[in-house]
């Protein structure tokens, strides 16, 4: 795969002015998945408004604090940090144990996290993230977030349960005047190309009555967590045993993220970043158990944000982090960053997860294709893909090894490219070529 050119490669420096821009471009793409993060996680524990507030403000400042440090002295890479979905699902499935209980397999987790890294072992996971496996993950993120996208891009909500036709179709217009936007212009405004039809779509969503200006209005300017902790954790062993399965996920999505950015990037730093990347992923679990928060990954969706936007330098996640860290100090630039419309953040997505899905094959095909990888690509792709689109009644009359698992099509899809590439149907010789 040849080196892509950007207009900042992954060490330049944008001017200040530049760099806040970007910044505020990925908060805003962040955002939605944090505010649905504290929805989800406030339904699964009864909690109440303030507690709500409390879990969203947390979750910016450990993502905006953990994604800043992991590009000044973490992996250094364009990655953004934020909660995990395979913690998330794990996290409310143990929601009926308690808080406490979550707490302590998150920092058990996170301990597990850091135990592999400081003993040496982590080389042997690396070794097997082949290209077929990176591709399918990068692949896999896009897929697995289709049925979000799809709710999302048809505006259906409270009011729409089925969605509306005008705003899918304002939608569809948006995600193909981004990639115009993004692979016609030139210079500067080419990596504004996902800010502008940010702008663009959440003015022509105004004109539908879709923002809440009152939510800006109303918000504070400043607020500080009424509580930093829940309580004492407890470390109860179904929910260690849970939350090692879901860090065992989240390696593994890490390693995808940190695979996926460097093959579009650097890969010369890859060795290095690796542990101090995931090193850093234990530590914000240890940090956000404590806090009785969901842990934190590095997101698989950054590389086709790159890709779409041109700029691959790792400061503007610095920016975006500060950002973050702002924000969960200011409501008011919360709901700021809440304003731009589902639908266009969903818009947004689809063209970042194009681009990534274009980088995945790009990889997967670095070498050669043989019949044996139509399997091991094309299964796990598939069957990771259906998962997604199980129904909930199904999945909830599961039991909670199962749940844990099979309600997350991104886990069960690299549990059999795993399986396929490493197990039935390897080649003898994968893991001393990659080992090399």
């Amino acid at each position: 795969m040849g080196k892509t050119r950007y207009i900042y490669d992954i060490d330049d420096h944008p001017p200040p002015k530049l760099a806040i821009l970007y910044g505020l471009q990925w908060a805003i793409i962040a955002f939605p998945s944090f505010v649905i993060m504290a929805a989800l996680t406030s339904h699964a524990l009864n909690m109440n408004l303030d507690q709500e507030v409390r879990f969203l403000q947390l979750t910016l400042l450990t993502s905006g604090i953990f994604s800043a440090a992991q590009t000044l002295w973490g992996h250094r890479y364009p990655l953004l940090d934020g909660p995990s979905t395979a913690l998330l699902l794990t996290f409310i499935i143990l929601a009926p144990y308690g808080i406490e209980v979550i707490q302590g397999g998150t920092i058990f987790g996170g301990l597990l996290l850091i135990a592999l890294v400081c003993s040496g072992q982590l080389k042997r996971a690396v070794a097997y993230a082949t290209p077929n496996v990176v591709g399918v993950i990068l692949i896999l993120i896009a897929f697995t977030l289709l049925p979000y996208l799809t709710r999302t891009m048809m505006g259906a909500g409270n009011g729409h349960p089925h969605g509306e036709l005008r705003v899918f179709l304002i939608s569809l217009t948006l995600v193909l005047l981004m990639a115009a936007l993004s692979l016609r212009l030139t210079g500067f405004w080419k990596t504004l190309a996902l800010l502008l039809g940010m702008l663009l779509g959440t003015a022509v969503f105004s004109f539908l009555g879709l923002p809440d200006w009152h939510q800006l209005v109303s918000a504070p300017w400043a607020s500080i967590p009424k509580r930093w902790t829940s309580g004492l954790p407890s470390f109860y062993w179904p929910g260690l045993l849970a939350f090692a399965s879901a860090y065992l996920a989240l390696l593994v999505n890490s390693l995808g993220s940190l695979h996926g950015i460097a093959n579009i990037t650097d890969t010369t730093r890859l060795p290095a970043a690796t542990s101090r990347g995931i090193f850093f992923n234990g530590l914000g679990g240890v940090v956000c158990g404590l806090l009785g928060i969901v842990g934190t990954v590095s997101y698989s969706l950054s590389p086709g944000v790159v890709l779409a936007n041109r700029v691959a330098s790792r400061f503007t996640i610095t920016y975006c982090g500060v950002i973050l860290i702002v924000a969960a100090f200011a409501p008011k630039l919360a709901a700021l960053l809440a304003l731009v419309p589902a639908p266009v953040v969903g818009a947004v997505l689809c063209v970042a997860m194009g681009a990534q899905i274009g980088a995945g094959l790009s990889i997967i095909g670095s070498g050669e294709v043989t019949s044996r990888d139509y399997y091991v690509v094309g299964l796990p792709v598939l069957l990771g893909t259906m998962v997604g689109y199980l129904p909930e009644p199904f999945i909830a009359t599961m039991h909670t090894a199962f749940r844990i698992f099979l309600g997350n099509g991104l886990i069960v899809g690299i549990f059999l490219v795993l399986l396929l590439e490493h197990v039935l149907l390897r080649e003898k010789s994968i893991l001393q070529k990659n080992e090399q």
